[in-house]
């Protein structure tokens, strides 16, 4: 194979004329649309960065508030366990107090029926003290007589649950 320099000169114009024609035509509007993409590129990249920096924010404030709403809750349950436990106290207070009040009431009940019935006892007692006396002393003794005897009888018995009136050891 043989090259002659006229082929050859022409086939270097042809290159120089081809390269100069694809650098004007072609180059640079690859270049351009290379440029274009670069640039949307870059921005995509960089609304993507601002998004992921957005939606961190957003967890971050979401995961405050989270917080914050769980400390609320806590709040208000220690707010209720303590009011819970107040209430309570205060309602076993009053019904020990009740309950006191309701011994202390039979307890002067059961002192106030002793006493009456101790007084009823000494009544029967003297009276019957004054039967066997009229009937020892063979007459019967007026009402006059009847009440003073009775008196001192009553006088003579030992208080509810003591010693004799005018017996003391």
């Amino acid at each position: 194979m043989e090259f002659s320099t006229n082929e050859l000169i022409w086939a270097i114009i042809n290159f120089v004329v081809f390269f100069v024609l694809l650098r004007l035509f072609l180059y640079r509007p690859v270049l351009k649309i290379l440029d274009g993409r670069r640039e949307e590129i870059r921005d995509n990249l960089a609304k993507a960065e601002q998004a992921r920096t957005m939606a961190e924010k957003a967890l971050a404030e979401h995961e405050r508030q989270l917080a914050k709403a769980r400390d609320e809750a806590q709040a208000v349950i220690s707010r209720a366990q303590a009011t819970a436990e107040k209430t309570k106290d205060e309602i076993l207070s009053q019904a020990q107090r009740q309950a006191q009040d309701a011994i202390e009431r039979a307890q002067r009940a059961i002192a106030s029926e002793k006493e009456r019935a101790v007084t009823e006892l000494r009544r029967e007692v003297a009276d019957l003290a004054v039967m066997a006396a009229g009937k020892v002393l063979g007459r019967s003794l007026d009402v006059e007589d009847h009440r003073e005897f009775v008196d001192e009888m009553v006088r003579k018995l030992p208080p509810a649950g003591g010693v004799p009136a005018g017996k003391t050891g």
